[in-house]
């Protein structure tokens, strides 16, 4: 999957999941809280739906806070994360 494809991603759970309707495109210079006004809370909200709507794993021990400064370090942590496996 490509770095734009997983910024689309990331927009629509933001805007669909969070409800962040005044977030309208992301660009990776941007900063979470600063610009797009994202909380503590929603950031949590937001581990949890890159986890079941993308399907990875998001190991807690990895969090840092550095990870939620821009749209970009974001897309890097979540570059990196390994796919759930589905257990039948």
């Amino acid at each position: 999957m490509t770095r734009t494809e997983r910024i689309e991603q990331i927009h629509t759970i933001m805007t669909e999941k969070l409800k962040l309707s005044h977030i309208l495109t992301l660009e990776e210079s941007m900063r979470l809280n600063e610009d797009l006004h994202i909380d503590s809370i929603m950031l949590l909200q937001l581990i949890v739906y890159i986890e079941e709507d993308l399907h990875l794993v998001v190991p807690a021990h990895e969090l840092d806070p550095r990870i939620f400064q821009t749209v970009g370090s974001l897309l890097t942590f979540v570059e990196q994360l390994e796919p759930q496996h589905v257990s039948n």
